[in-house]
This record gives structure tokens, sequence and C-alpha cells, in this order.
């Protein structure tokens, strides 16, 4: 009887990925879940950012152990305007606010142009000043120095030159700041500076300096606005002379060219009533001809004239191209005259405008004489500053710890990105597309040992006869085994047995037990613990009586028989012998194990080329001739990326399970054997998530079993670096 074939996972309709409204949920849904599983990665390497928020408020802390505190000094201006009107009544005349926001503004950049900084930094009583020039401050630690060859400057012995006007001026620059107040005619002078009398005497300074500019000012203030409307004037007047002396030119072609189109109009009522050869015709056409050549004359004549020469030397190319077609040349002429002569007019238009208006202007200030007081005073002083106002600790505490935050984020991240390997069961699901079948944690062999030793020592306490039961002697089969073998006295109802039947439910429940009767073990690469799982697999089927057969069909490097503490050569017929057709399947089987209900057969003797013997022919009566004797058999076999041999079995067994050990196994080599097993179209039937390591920050994640009495979670964790590129050599037991 041949085993049943595994059914594969079915492709989902056609239809559903026409539908533009699924996929956008199908898009949008996956975008939520890799933004939730981001956050849970985050959340999971919250060290990253407890580091990151420790070195930014450390950071924070050095910057004010360093950073040199800073005094504020403020003055404030008050800026006020008169307008006083000679010809005006008298009862018209006062004060007017200015209350123009972009006028203060333009009073506060005048206070802080480098001409008005440049006298307060030629101020002798500024130059004087002692610590004008903040001493540089070194952030490197005091520790650090020697080993740099840094030598620390004695503050008492620090002397700074004071710079000349001009660079002090922009020094002074960065120091001070204008602001105005709101819905005040105020203006504020404000200095930031280490030193407090510094500070103070320099916002002072600023002010006054700034009234005495005005006071010099004020005298010659008054004759500039009339000054400028001259000016202006002028060269509007010169600008309409010019567009006046053009036109000018245009005249007698202009009027030539009202006297061709009459012609031209007459030629055109005159060929709708005779023929061309009609002498009334022929005249009309010898008198269009005529005017068309004194229209051209004229148009050369005014092209050629100087007045205009720019305009007609930027439309020489033009002109050149009608070559010596008269049509061409009338029709280019007539449309250049009458653009330029519309330009013209047009400007003539506008800047006689603006000459009658300049003219007014100029009328106006010689008979209305008026006097235009500006005037600003000193509100208040500065005063010395008692307290510094930045650094400020909370702030820059606060700035660091966010800092170092985002550094800590970016720093997990990376980590991320970087971080090759699978460490929970929602990371291998994510990554393969299958269910997980059972989570395995890593064996304990310390925890082990402790439970066979408690074990036997209450198996040899003195109790009552009717609560214990005499102790049943071990087998000596049973005895070689491997620690990590569970089922056995002392651990078979550990949490770690446990993890192995909720293994034996998941894979019951596959399926009809009776018709899916063959188990294959596999891993993406060596060392996954494969063996291991389905030996442990095989004792917890067989603990529930069913008759159980343990097969390695790993030809290359078998390790079944190290876990049930036999030696290779002790069994010389094996799965090689009866592929090959050396032994018969009854010869090979042991039945001799230690377990109850559980048979094995060995890989046998080393196999030349081991690929030639899974042939699906001889693989299907081997197989079928197992299950026709047992009620389960379960296959371990090769890892699938270094070699071929699993490929070859995949497709004859009813349940295929994938051993991916956490910490270890590469999402590359992963992603790898998923897309190999799908192309061949033999997909596992799920994931045994094997050798987990349980840790505090990837709790929820790790579907794990059991209970757990320890505060421990696992070692240290572990990342891989890189893609799955190279799988290496899967070479025999010797290699």
């Amino acid at each position: 009887m041949s085993p049943l074939r595994r059914s594969h996972r079915p492709s989902p309709p056609a239809d559903d990925f026409e539908d533009d409204d699924l996929h956008d949920d199908l898009a949008r849904e996956a975008g939520q879940e890799r933004i939730r599983q981001l956050v849970s990665d985050l959340i999971g390497r919250w060290h990253w950012l407890a580091l990151g928020l420790i070195l930014g408020l450390l950071g924070g802390a050095y910057y004010l152990s360093k950073a040199p505190k800073v005094y504020q000094a403020r003055s404030s201006l008050l800026i006020k305007q008169r307008t006083l009107s000679v010809i005006s009544r008298a009862d018209q005349a006062g004060e007017m606010d200015l209350r123009s926001l972009a006028a203060l503004n333009t009073v506060a950049e005048r206070i802080s142009r480098p001409e008005l900084l440049q006298k307060v930094a030629a101020r002798p009583d500024i130059r004087t000043l002692a610590g004008l020039m903040p001493a540089p401050v070194e952030w490197t630690p005091a520790w650090l120095q020697p080993w740099l060859g840094l030598v620390a400057d004695d503050p008492a012995e620090t002397v700074t030159t004071v710079p000349p006007p001009a660079a002090l001026a922009a020094d002074i620059a960065r120091w001070i700041k204008i602001s105005i107040r709101r819905n005040t005619r105020l203006l504020d002078i404000v200095v930031n500076h280490p030193v407090p009398e510094v500070a103070k005497t320099l916002a002072n300074a600023i002010g006054l300096e700034y009234q005495a500019e005005l006071t010099g000012d004020r005298s010659s203030g008054q004759s500039s606005s009339l000054k400028i409307l001259i000016e202006e004037s002028e060269a509007t007047r010169q600008r309409l002379q010019t567009a006046q002396n053009a036109m000018a030119i245009y005249q007698r072609a202009l009027l030539t060219l009202k006297e061709l189109e009459t012609r031209e109009n007459t030629v055109a009522d005159l060929s709708r009533r005779y023929l061309p050869k009609h002498p009334r015709m022929i005249a009309a056409q010898a008198d269009l001809a005529s005017y068309q050549q004194r229209f051209l004359s004229e148009f050369d004549a005014a092209r050629n004239a100087a007045a205009d020469r720019e305009y007609w030397d930027s439309h020489a190319d033009e002109w050149k191209e009608t070559g010596d077609q008269v049509a061409a040349q009338v029709l280019t002429a007539r449309r250049l005259l009458i653009a330029r002569g519309n330009v013209l007019e047009s400007e003539i238009t506008s800047q006689t405008s603006v000459f009658n208006s300049l003219l007014t202007h100029i009328q106006e200030g010689d008979i209305n004489a008026q006097a235009v007081e500006s005037e600003m005073e000193i509100n208040s002083s500065a005063q010395l500053p008692k307290r510094p106002v930045s650094p400020v600790k909370a702030i820059v505490l606060a700035g660091g710890g966010v800092g170092g935050i985002g550094f800590g984020v970016l720093l997990a991240m990376v980590f991320i990105r970087l971080d090759n390997k699978i460490h929970t069961v929602a990371q291998v699901e994510r990554e393969t597309g299958l269910a997980t079948l059972a989570a395995i944690a890593m064996i304990d062999p310390r925890a082990l040992e402790a439970r066979t030793r408690k074990s036997k020592s209450k198996s040899t306490t003195k109790t009552k006869p009717k609560t214990w039961s005499l102790p049943v002697e071990t087998p000596e089969s049973r005895r070689r085994w491997d620690p990590m073998l569970l089922f056995r006295e002392g651990t078979s109802y550990t949490t770690y047995a446990e993890m192995f039947r909720v293994l034996r439910a998941s894979v019951s429940l596959l399926g009809d037990e009776k018709k899916r009767r063959i188990t294959l073990f596999s891993s993406a690469l060596p060392g996954e613990g494969k063996t291991l799982v389905s030996s442990n697999f095989a004792l917890a089927a067989a603990s529930q009586g069913k008759r159980t057969l343990l097969i390695d069909l790993d030809l290359r490097k078998p390790a079944i028989h190290k876990l049930f503490g036999m030696k290779r050569d002790s069994h010389t017929q094996g799965a090689t012998e009866v592929l090959s057709g050396q032994s018969t399947f009854e010869e090979a089987v042991i039945t001799n194990t230690g377990a109850e209900h559980l048979h094995l057969m060995l890989a046998g003797r080393q196999a030349p080329n081991p690929g030639e013997l899974l042939s699906a022919s001889g693989l299907e009566e081997f197989l079928a001739t197992a299950t026709a004797a047992y009620d389960l058999v379960v296959l371990d076999s090769a890892p699938l990326l270094p070699v071929p041999d699993t490929r070859l079995i995949a497709s004859l067994v009813n349940n295929f399970c994938l051993v991916v050990r956490g910490d270890f196994a590469s999402k590359g080599a992963v992603r790898r054997v998923i897309s190999m097993l799908d192309h061949d179209q033999n997909l596992p039937s799920g994931i045994v998530f094997n050798g987990f390591s349980e840790k505090r920050r990837l709790i929820g994640q790790n579907y794990s079993y059991g209970n757990y009495q320890t505060n421990r979670y696992g070692k240290a964790y572990r990342y891989g670096y890189g893609a799955s590129g190279s799988y290496g050599t899967y070479g025999t037991e010797e290699e």
C-alpha cells in the first residue's frame, strides 16, 4: 500500500486578485501589520531606547557642566513722530502715532545695522569692559586632554584681545536682538552675554548711539524728499522726450500705411466685379504697387533713423528673412511698424501721467513747507542682570532625553535591519506564512539532571505500601539514552516533555490519523535539532500505545543512533541496506530500543551515493512496507538547503514538519527553503519552532507552554548578521 500523498495549500481564486478594493484592503492591513510589528520590535529592544535615554541625559548633564552661563540685559526705546503743516489750520496740528508695523520694523533694522554697531564697538567705554570677549569653551573632558596633548588654560591668566570695531560689531550683532512690543511703539534692545556688566553696558550704549545719530541727521532729513522728487521728475522727462522723438519718425510712414490700406480695399472691391485684365483692375493694381513702394521707402527711412536704432537692430534678422519679395516686406513692415507705434503711444501716455504727478508734488512741496520731526527717547535703561537666562537645566535635560531616545530608536532600527535571525514564533510565522505546530523551549540539561535525581530519591524513599509501589527497574537499553530524550523516568512529566505532547496533538489534528501515518522532520540547515525533535516526537507517540517506527533517513550524517546510545557499526543493516536491496525490511528494524511500542531503523552503513538510493519508486515501496506494519512512521531526513535528499522524500509523506531553531536559523535560509518547497509544490504542514529562549521582552511572541518557575528567561540575546548566501557542505558523519 503506497502512502497517501500530502495535499498542498490551494491557491486563491483568480477573481480575488482582480478586485481592486480587496487589494487595497490587503495592502492597508499589510501596512498596519508592518507598523505593529515595528512597534513590537522596538518595544522588544527597549534596552537600546533606555541606553539612548541614559546617554542623552548624561550628554545634557555634561553640556550643563561645560556651557557658560548667559545673562540678559534689556533696554527699551519709545519711537514718536509729529507732522506740522505750515499752511494747514492751527487746530489740525498735533502728534500722529506711528502705528505701522512695517515702520517699526524699519527702525529695528536701522538699529541693528553694521554701521551703527561699529560706532558702538568704537566707544571707549565698551572696548575697556572687562570680559568683553568671552573665553572659548573647552568641550574636551579634563581627563582626556592629556591623552590628546591639550593643555588646559588657567582662567586667571587668560587675556582676550579686543578685536577692531568692524570685527567686534559682528560679535555684537550675534549678542543682540531687537524686538517690538505688541500693540506699542516700544522697541526692546536685548543683549545676551556671559558677563552681566557687559550685557548691561551694551544695551544702554546701543540706545544712546541711535539717539545721537537721529539728532545729527534731523537737520538734513527735511530736504531729502524734495530732492528725490526733482531727480525722478527729470528722469521721467527724459524718457518721455525719447519716446516722443521716436514716435515722430513713424508719423509719415503711418499715414502712408493708411493710404496703402485704402488702395488695398479698392483693389479687393474691384476684384469682385472685374477680371484681372480689365483696365480698371490694371490701373488699381498699378496704383497699389506704387503705394507699396512708397510705404516701403518711408519705412526704410524710419527704420534707419538714429532715434530708435536700438529697437530695429534687434529685429534686423526678421527683416532679412523677407528677402526681395515685396508682399512679404509689406506684411512684415506693417506688423513691426504697428507694434512699435502702439508701444510708443502707451509709453508716452504712461510717462506723461507720471511726469504730471511728479510736477504736482513738487509744486505742493514749494507751497506747503512741512516740518517733520521724528523723535526717539529712551523709555528705560538696562539694569544689571542677577540670574542667568541660559542654559535652562530642565530644557537641556529634556532635549538630551528626547534626543537620546531618538538615537536609541535609530540604533534599535539598525539592529532590527541587521538582525537576520529568527527569535520568536511570531517571526517564524511571518517569514514562512505557515502555522506553528509547537514551540519547543531550549532544554536545560541541568534541569533534567535535577529532575532525574529528584525522581530517583522519591522512588527509593520508604513509604506506606498502599501509597507507593515497588520501583520498576530501568531497562539496560534505556540507560544508554541521551539525557535529551525526555520520555523516561523522572523527565516524562516535565514541561519539556509536555511541549512534545503538544506537537503530537498538533500533528494528529492535521487530518485523519489512519490516513496520515508518515511524518517527516527536516530543517533548512544542519544543527537546528531535527533529530532530537523527531526522536522525542516518536517517543511521545509511542507513549500513547501506538506502534511507532523511527527511521533515520539522513544517510549522510545520521545521528539517531547517538541519541539512543548505539554505535553505527553495531547494526550493519539499516535504511541504506533496505533501499539498496541488501537486506529485508524486518531485518533492519531494531526492536530493543528501551521504549515500549517504539522501534528503530538506523541509517546503516555509509552509502556512496545517498541521492540515488532515494528514488521515488524505491521509497514508495519502502514506506508502504513501513505503514503496513506500524501505526506511525517518523522520518528524520537531511537538511534541505545543503543536499536535495529531503526534497525527494517530501512528496511521499503525509505530515511534513519543518524544524526551525530559535536564535540560530537565519531569515534568509528560511525564506529560501520555503520558496524552494513552494516551487516543488511540497510546502510543509507546519513549523516546529525549536530551542527558543523565553525573554521578558519577547513574551507574547513565543506561544510557550507549561509553567516557568524561574525568573531567568534564557541566555544573552544573540544577533545574526547578513544574508544566508551559502549553506556550507553537509558531508558524512566522519567529515
